[in-house]
């Protein structure tokens, strides 16, 4: 077995939100969704995740996405469609949840 293990879930997954996910050992993790960031500390992610909205709705997908993961040592790192994807739409998100907040301080 190589220094980083991959997961592929065969079935593609709908209906729920995509998702970018990295745990790091007993630390913590965090997961980046378009609408919203996931924070917490240690392993119990149920209990102590802390929730930041991104100012939107979640949207669940239409359209199926596969699900991935990756294991290297103590880093796991899990996606449901593409990360980079993700990302880019979390950042919009964001953009536009500080635009509102920018525009609606000024009068």
């Amino acid at each position: 077995m190589g220094l980083v293990e991959r997961r592929s879930t065969p079935a593609r997954v709908r209906g729920r939100e995509r998702g970018f996910e990295v745990q790091l050992g007993d630390l913590g993790g965090f997961e980046l969704r378009p609408t919203r960031l996931f924070l917490w500390p240690g392993l119990d992610r149920e209990s102590q995740a802390r929730v930041l909205s991104l100012g939107t709705e979640p949207r669940s997908l239409v359209l199926p996405r596969k699900e991935s993961e990756y294991v290297a040592g103590a880093v796991r790192m899990r996606s449901v469609g593409n990360p980079l994807m993700t990302l880019a739409l979390a950042a919009v998100h964001t953009a536009k949840a500080v635009r509102r907040r920018g525009s609606s301080g000024q009068g």
